[in-house]
């Protein structure tokens, strides 16, 4: 599972964050403000400070955010001229948008707020659909708007072209201020926040949901929230019910909405949907019967509540959303599934929570009442949404350390706070305005948060908050029509400025312009940014110590920041006020709750301020002596000084009988720390599973032990111990015999087109130390007879498993040299049975190999179209040959050499192998015999059977198959007699068997079996053995005799490279490097726990609607007899429902319904269609009056948990990697990579030793990536863009990786999907799989001239360092049909052939990409 965080926020204000794979809180950097509520996604955190102004945080992405700003030159040809800026009144604007609609003129492009930055000037863009442009940049056609080309042509008549310009999100990792919605923050705070979306159906993942609660009981929404614009673009009211203001929202990740109101009950938002983000219209939702709702967390199909005497309920008879794809449809779908949104009854679960939160998968998250810890719901599942019960997460939390302050500090080496584009905002409040903001006192350091009760604050709280809001509710009448006025003015305002931009149809709207008024310079992040640090900011920010629930969000405005406030004082100052009964009782009521606080004091005296005007309500806030900046964020911490003469005469004239007198010190008695209590804690961005929990959990109720150190000494004992005592003997043989077990189970045997029922045996043979030294499959089926039929271990070069889920049956594919592309097939008809025996097999094959190790750094990578994982370590074949060249003969162990005598030959017995068995013949021998068999069985075939015969004078030499003892061969017996020492030599030639007696040749016999399933030789009868050597060849290994070891895990693509570094890409966009370790996953056997890790991925399921014009009925899904089905796969060949579309296995789970898909290649209307003149051809967006058929892609979301050998890159999301085959001059290996927004990055301080490296550095260019590839010996870096067009890094050498600029290649016609070089060979991929070869790429010309086809029907290809080129074949004939997904290696490429002659393949099928970068050697 990939890495995911968890967030929440403590008492004193802080927010720490949790890892997945982590056991320990990490703080976020903290840069003076306290933070009340947090709501965090995969890659943005969301957070509601001491303030009440909204904050925000992008965590989830090391690669920096760049947005590109398009502008169009347009020019129109004029006789007189030429070409001129001088347009007719009906052409589009000189500058424009792409489509022309709407002016774009350069001045007028400026940046959103100050957490960006311009990275350069406006520049001209030199490509148009894959082709290099003039040094002008124009491109031609014959009128506005028509097809665009780079040629001039004579009947070309206007022209365009694309100016560019670059900005990038400098706030990453760093909190950023949101804009307010009016230009005094305190003309209307927030109190509560909540982010979601991302699996809304048919929207874009990255478009987030950002809902927020005013003081004025308001829900705005944030527009425009997405991977490109973290911080959105401006507020928008959403109107609630009358009399139904709102306290608390949440918005659930499918964009489910449901907030609760002053009253306690819950209103629910229905409608939303892709095309209107924010909802139709509420649904009210009655609380739980005799209770009040404080707050509720929605997931994707539930909803949980908290009620205001803390306990827990959860909400039934919820349904997630589904998308029809149509206006009517979703019409019918908002009103016949209202009820499934709103939910049933309520059911009450056990426990008392402080607060609830629900995050992705509809795990539950919660703040225990007792002692403030957080919760977790164990058991949370599809089918028991409710779980099991609560556990605690305690774990140790670090601190932040704040660096000291620097005179030269920058923004990209700090941490920051950015605020949004205003200087200077005043601390008082316009008369003209109603005041909405009130301040609560707060405990002023967290070392006295304990010495008041949290749960009598809060009561307390909600009575004054009740009441404060009844004033608010009447100056809100009274300033209705001027803040009608102010909304109408701002939002006209907002319109001028922006007239492209479509209000959203009945909902009252209310925009800030926060938009720059010029052009910022290029350098306005060092002028705009100041550096923010702890010390120059208040100890403290109210509401930074209590959370507030329901109705407590107004209450905690109504004191300065740092007074000690007791409960018993606020009941006090609240019914002190009560004797007003006119208008004026309001200013005076709201006069007597400010409270006069004083350093180290617990008492506090009512204060009277005479207020400016009657009808307004003035807030007096304390404001430190040592301020002498009103920069925004002090503005709001900082206020007039409670001390000043001003206060004090009031203070004085309210005629108070107790006399004021100075109070003596109060010091606490013991020394404590402050006390940790966890406030707030939000899981939107944390992926868990119920079955495959994070190890947050070593016991129940204090931190992991793995550090203890009791148990850091009892596994170094241990270590030392094993290296005293084993160690130094494991290079001796075994003193005992070694033992054999046997596995057993059923299952149906492939045999002949049949599936026929069949019994397993696997018998293992080791060592005491369970090393398995030889393995047998045997499979007894019955078809007209029994049968019986051995593979040995050594023969099964690759075991892969496959689910049918249609057919409720397991595959277990075992390939053999025999036949590398059809395996032999077990059925099981349980999917956990199938993994058995999977895992039983690759360990027994890895075992008897000694593959129990890392792999060297001479590995080729393969994954199938499952996602599954298999490697090929070029290193063990490599030593094989080495070591049978260096030995030319292998004894093989003969124990006392009493016969029988059954040996394995590890290697088998292909041609260019001899076996020579050397004995004394006992002096009463009546016969022996030597057979040469296919497995260690006496019912096994014999390939070769020697056997003299002393009584008949004779030797007999056969074979047997099938059980059947084929034509017999006599030899001459004179060489032979009894007593004597003889040596028998057996030498496999092509065609027959060369049998030498004494070394001399005695006879030849031809094949008749297939001399590769030789796995055994077997010596009986009268005959003594000395000795057996046995050679199996020296030479290079054939594709087909590769063995592939499958790892855990699931990914797309796994790229390798110099020193062992190996990185993946997973369906999902997220990176993960290998950690040498061995299993995971289906090979749990073989796992190393200490390199294993909780893996995640998530692929789209994909199926296709079809329709037909009909004149009639208009578009029909009665279509022609010899059209495509209603809904099938792409191609249309194939029938494929919707219900017809299974999960691959028990592993996978459903996260979305079926959804339109709006993001299908090619482009699509409003509803998802695209249109075409007939099947299949080519498809648009846009209807013509020739289209008669159109299709629309539906998509649907599921998930993956396994685990393997593979850890997440933090806060990356990439598209492309390619690992460089040879290292930097500093020892480094570049790793280069594509962000999922086309950036081009370079991972920095990448090691042998070091895979993730430290950082990542952008490579800017001109245009979006798609795929990268890292050359060898000079070729440069190359890259392909979006458009399909090749792009060479110059410069690239040891001392410069990163090379210096990027030149555009052209395409071989047809657009590029990818690239790849080594050994001065450029390779490419078009969209269609056709291969190409770049000539003429020379060192001093590295770019080459020109594309030459090599073939087609390539899937994904790989270029070797020394320049071999390996490729995945899309279809591959063989004598038995055609197969798809085939590795294979290009064969007889040289100099004086650069595209070779053919393909050579290697096993299996069903590969999806392959990697054989293997480094060369040092």
């Amino acid at each position: 599972m990939p890495s995911s965080q968890v967030f929440a926020a403590n008492n004193c204000g802080r927010v720490f964050s949790l890892s997945t794979d982590q056991s320990c809180w990490r703080e976020l950097p903290y840069l003076g403000v306290e933070f009340k509520r947090v709501s965090a996604h995969e890659t943005v955190l969301w957070a509601l400070g001491g303030d009440h102004q909204v904050y925000v945080f992008v965590y989830g992405s090391s690669v920096p955010i760049r947005v590109c700003e398009e502008s169009y030159e347009n020019q129109r040809w004029n006789p007189m001229e030429g070409f001129t800026s001088v347009l007719l009144p009906s052409d589009r604007a000189n500058f424009s948008s792409a489509d022309g609609l709407a002016p774009r003129p350069l001045s007028s492009v400026t940046l959103p707020t100050l957490a960006w930055s311009w990275e350069s000037a406006w520049h001209l863009h030199y490509t148009h659909n894959g082709q290099a442009l003039d040094k002008e940049g124009w491109t031609y056609a014959i009128d506005f708007p028509r097809t665009y080309t780079a040629e001039k042509r004579w009947n070309s008549y206007v022209r365009r072209r694309k100016w560019i310009r670059y900005r990038c999100y400098v706030a990453l990792d760093t909190w950023s201020a949101v804009p307010p919605i009016h230009h005094d923050p305190a003309q209307e705070p927030f109190i509560d926040i909540s982010v979601g979306g991302g699996e809304v159906p048919g929207e874009d993942p990255d478009k987030l949901m950002v809902w927020c609660v005013t003081a004025l009981g308001r829900i705005m929404v944030r527009e425009g929230v997405d991977g490109t614009c973290p911080e959105g673009c401006g507020w928008a009211h959403v109107p609630t019910p009358p009399d139904q203001d709102v306290t608390s929202v949440w918005v659930g990740r499918s964009g489910r909405v449901w907030a609760v109101t002053w009253d306690g009950t819950a209103i629910v938002r229905t409608g939303v949907s892709r095309d209107c983000p924010t909802g139709v219209e509420w649904v009210v939702v009655d609380p739980p019967e005799g209770s009040r709702l404080q707050q509720v967390a929605v997931g994707v199909n539930s909803v949980w509540g908290i009620t205001r005497d803390h306990r827990v309920w959860y909400r039934r008879g919820l349904q997630a959303s589904q998308d029809t794809g149509s206006d009517s449809g979703k019409h019918d779908n908002e009103t016949g599934h209202k009820n499934l949104d709103t939910g049933t009854t309520w059911l009450l679960m056990v426990g008392l929570l402080n607060m609830i939160a629900v995050g992705p998968n509809d795990q539950v998250w919660g703040i225990s009442i007792e002692d403030h810890t957080i919760l977790v719901r164990t058991g949370v599942t599809e089918t028991e949404l409710t779980g099991r019960t609560w556990r605690p997460i305690c774990l140790p939390a670090g601190t932040f350390e704040t660096p000291p302050p620097s005179m030269n500090s920058s923004p990209s080496s700090s941490p920051c706070l950015l605020p949004f584009p205003t200087s200077k905002i005043s601390s008082s409040i316009d008369s003209k305005q109603p005041t909405d903001t009130f301040t609560k006192d707060e405990q002023s350091s967290p070392s006295s948060s304990t010495g008041v009760s949290l749960k009598a604050l809060e009561d307390n709280d909600l009575v004054i908050a009740e009441k404060v809001f009844d004033k608010l509710q009447l100056l809100q009448v009274q300033d209705a029509e001027t803040e009608q006025e102010n909304d109408v003015k701002l939002s006209r305002k907002e319109n001028d400025e922006s007239p492209g931009k479509e209000s959203v149809k009945n909902h009252d709207t209310t925009t800030q312009n926060e938009g720059n008024d010029s052009a910022a310079p290029d350098d306005s992040r060092e002028s705009s940014i100041r550096i923010r640090y702890p010390e120059d900011y208040p100890s403290s920010l109210s509401s930074s110590v209590i959370s507030e629930h329901g109705g407590d969000f107004i209450s905690s405005l109504q004191a300065s920041d740092d007074c000690i406030l007791p409960s018993d004082a606020l009941v006090a100052s609240q019914n002190s006020s009560e004797v007003k009964t006119s208008h004026e009782k309001v200013s005076e009521d709201a006069d007597s709750t400010d409270i006069q606080s004083r350093e180290n004091s617990t008492a506090a005296s009512n204060n009277q301020v005479k207020p400016e005007k009657q009808e307004h309500l003035l807030i007096h806030a304390e404001q430190q002596s040592t301020s002498s900046s009103m920069e925004w964020s002090e503005s709001r911490l900082r206020h007039t000084s409670s001390s000043s003469s001003a206060g004090s005469e009031a203070g004085l004239s309210r005629g108070s009988l107790v006399v004021p007198r100075e109070e003596g010190a109060n010091y606490k008695l013991l020394a404590l720390e402050a006390e940790h209590l966890w406030l707030w804690v939000t899981g939107g961005g944390c992926w868990i599973r119920a079955n495959n929990m994070p190890k947050w959990f070593v016991s129940e109720c204090c931190p992991a032990l793995s550090t203890e150190p009791w148990r850091v000494g009892v596994l170094q004992k241990l270590r030392d111990r094993h290296g005293k005592e084993m160690k130094p003997f494991t290079g001796y043989e075994e003193a005992v015999e070694g033992s054999s077990w046997v596995i057993s189970g059923q299952c149906r045997w492939w045999v002949k087109g049949q599936w026929v029922p069949a019994s397993l045996e696997l018998i293992m043979i080791g060592s005491r130390r369970s090393q398995v030294q030889d393995a047998t499959l045997i499979v007894r089926y019955t078809l007209g007879s029994k049968r019986v039929e051995e593979i040995s271990c050594s023969t099964i070069l690759m075991s892969v498993m496959c689910v049918e889920p249609t057919a409720s049956r397991s595959f277990v594919a075992i390939y053999h040299p025999d036949h590398p592309l059809w395996p032999k097939t077990l059925s099981f008809s349980a999917e956990t049975d199938a993994e058995d025996w999977l895992n039983h097999l690759s360990t027994a094959c890895n075992q008897f190999r000694g593959l129990t190790d890392q792999p060297s750094f001479y590995t080729v990578w393969g994954v199938t179209s499952q996602g599954d994982i298999f490697l090929h370590d070029c290193s063990t074949t490599e030593k094989e040959l080495r070591a049978e060249s260096v030995a030319a003969h292998q004894r093989l162990p003969v124990g006392t050499g009493a016969t029988p005598i059954t040996l394995l030959l590890n290697r088998g017995f292909r041609p260019g192998c001899f076996v020579s068995i050397s004995g004394k013949i006992h002096c009463n021998a009546d016969q022996f015999h030597i057979n040469l068999q296919t497995s260690r069985g006496t019912d096994t075939d014999i390939a070769l059977h020697i056997n003299p015969r002393f009584c008949e004078k004779t030797a007999v030499i056969n074979s047997k198959k099938k059980g059947i003892w084929g034509a017999e061969e006599f030899g001459q017996l004179e060489v032979l007699s009894p007593g004597d020492h003889c040596e028998v030599s057996v030498v496999c030639d092509d065609k027959d068997f060369k049998i030498s007696i004494n070394d001399k040749f005695w006879y030849s016999f031809k094949h008749r079996l297939v001399v590769t399933k030789i796995t055994h030789v077997v010596v009986r009868g009268s005959i003594t053995v000395d000795e057996v050597t046995y050679n199996h060849g020296a030479g290079e290994r054939q594709l087909t005799e590769w063995y592939w070891r499958g790892l855990g895990g699931h990914l797309q693509r796994v790229q390798g490279g110099a020193g062992g570094v190996t990185w993946g890409i997973s369906h999902d966009f997220h990176v993960y490097t290998y950690t040498g370790a061995t299993g995971g996953g289906l090979y749990k056997a073989s796992s190393n726990d200490a390199g294993v890790q909780i893996m995640s991925d998530v692929r789209h399921m994909y199926v296709w609607e079809n329709q037909r014009w009909n004149p009639v009925t208009g578009f029909t899904y009665r279509g022609l007899p010899t059209d495509r089905h209603t809904w099938s796969d792409q191609t249309g060949r194939h029938q494929r429902a919707k219900e017809s579309v299974k999960l691959q296995s028990r592993h996978w789970s459903w996260t979305s319904e079926w959804c339109v898909d709006y993001h299908t290649p090619g482009g699509v209307d409003r509803e998802g269609w695209q249109y075409a003149t007939d099947f299949p051809l080519s498809y648009h967006a846009h209807r013509y009056a020739t289209d008669l058929v159109r299709r629309r892609r539906w998509v649907r979301k599921c998930r993956v948990s396994t685990s393997g050998p593979w850890q997440q890159m933090e806060k990356v999301a990439l598209v492309h990697v390619s690992v460089s085959p040879e290292c930097a001059e500093d020892g480094t290996i570049p790793v280069w990579g594509v962000s999922v927004t086309g950036e081009v990055v370079v991972r920095l301080g990448v090691t042998h030793n070091k895979y993730q490296g430290e950082k990542w550095k952008l490579v800017p260019a001109e245009c979006p990536m798609c795929s990268v590839c890292a050359g060898v010996d000079g070729c440069g870096v190359w890259a392909v863009s979006k458009d399909g067009q090749a792009h060479l890094r110059l410069g690239v050498t040891k001392k410069t990786p990163q090379g210096v600029q990027w030149v555009n290649v052209d395409s071989p016609g047809q657009p590029l999907v990818e690239v790849s070089a080594g050994a001065w060979s450029v390779w490419g991929l078009d969209r269609s799989g056709s291969l190409y070869r770049r000539t003429n790429v020379l060192p001093l010309f590295p770019e080459g001239t020109a594309w030459e086809w090599v073939c087609g029907s390539v899937a994904s290809f790989s270029i070797a360092a020394d320049g071999s080129v390996w490729a995945v074949l899309d279809t591959y004939d063989t004598e038995k049909g055609t197969v798809q997904g085939v590795i294979a290696r290009r064969v007889g490429v040289s100099r004086s052939c650069p595209l070779g002659t053919g393909w050579e393949h290697t096993i299996g099928t069903g590969w999806s990409s392959v990697c054989a970068r293997v480094p060369l050697p040092l």
